[in-house]
């Protein structure tokens, strides 16, 4: 079974991801905030890798019909009209709007990503479906790739245990022993704590940090489990959903 899971952009080699489809995972919170956008009526998201490509790319769009968003460490950009909190990406804030977002890890491991012959976003809220295009490129012979986007280059719990939980989808438990080491220890991680993820994820690094600038509901948010039927695919340096 071809699947592998890389547990942070930094240890990504050069054309490792050519010929193989790619789900980037940044569950706390980039792939909550971008699914959550898409699902509530964005037009597309617009990842950038640092905030002064955010705004140039801002600045070439219709302010009305467009949403600039991001964070870096965790905190909202001055000056952005949102930040990377999945609760202000909600209808009212962005159907029908273009969102530029870009955040510490998630956008720049996208990036990285677009090295894959396609590219999806996934995380605890849409696992069914970023499971479901794994699962379809496997069909096709087309050998896949969870990217975790981890924190400033390390290993996050949350985004291997995320990968885990993908993994346990796309394979049984007797091609389990065929995985590479990487998927093997994401889906032990998984199988280890599937029966209370928010209390896993709280228990992060990053958790803690989002707890201290007081954005602890977020992870509530982000911990639900397919609760969001939507799969952004990234094309050309956009975000759209799946069939939009």
């Amino acid at each position: 079974m071809d699947i592998d899971v890389v547990l942070s952009p930094a240890v990504l080699a050069p054309e490792a991801l050519k010929g193989r489809r790619v789900v980037m995972v940044d569950v706390l919170r980039a792939s909550t905030t971008i699914a959550t956008a898409l699902a509530s009526g964005a037009r597309a998201v617009i990842p950038a890798t640092d905030t002064g490509e955010a705004g140039r790319l801002a600045a070439n769009l219709d302010p009305d019909f467009s949403l600039l968003g991001g964070e870096r460490d965790g905190k909202p950009v001055a000056g952005f009209g949102a930040g990377n909190s999945p609760a202000e990406y909600g209808p009212e804030a962005v159907q029908g709007k273009t969102v530029v977002l870009t955040t510490t890890n998630g956008t720049r491991a996208l990036a990285k990503a677009k090295a894959g012959i396609e590219v999806a976003v996934g995380g605890f809220v849409n696992a069914a479906r970023a499971a479901r295009f794994l699962a379809e490129g496997l069909e096709r012979g087309e050998p896949g790739t969870i990217l975790c986007a981890g924190w400033h280059g390390r290993v996050s719990l949350e985004d291997t245990l995320c990968a885990g939980l993908l993994v346990s989808r796309v394979v049984t438990a007797a091609q389990a022993s065929g995985l590479t080491d990487s998927s093997k220890m994401a889906y032990a991680l998984y199988q280890g704590s599937r029966d209370d993820i928010e209390r896993a994820l709280r228990s992060t690094e990053h958790a803690r940090r989002l707890i201290a600038l007081d954005f602890g509901d977020d992870i509530t948010r982000c911990a639900q489990i397919d609760t969001l039927d939507v799969l952004p695919v990234q094309h050309d340096g956009r975000i759209t959903a799946s069939g939009a």
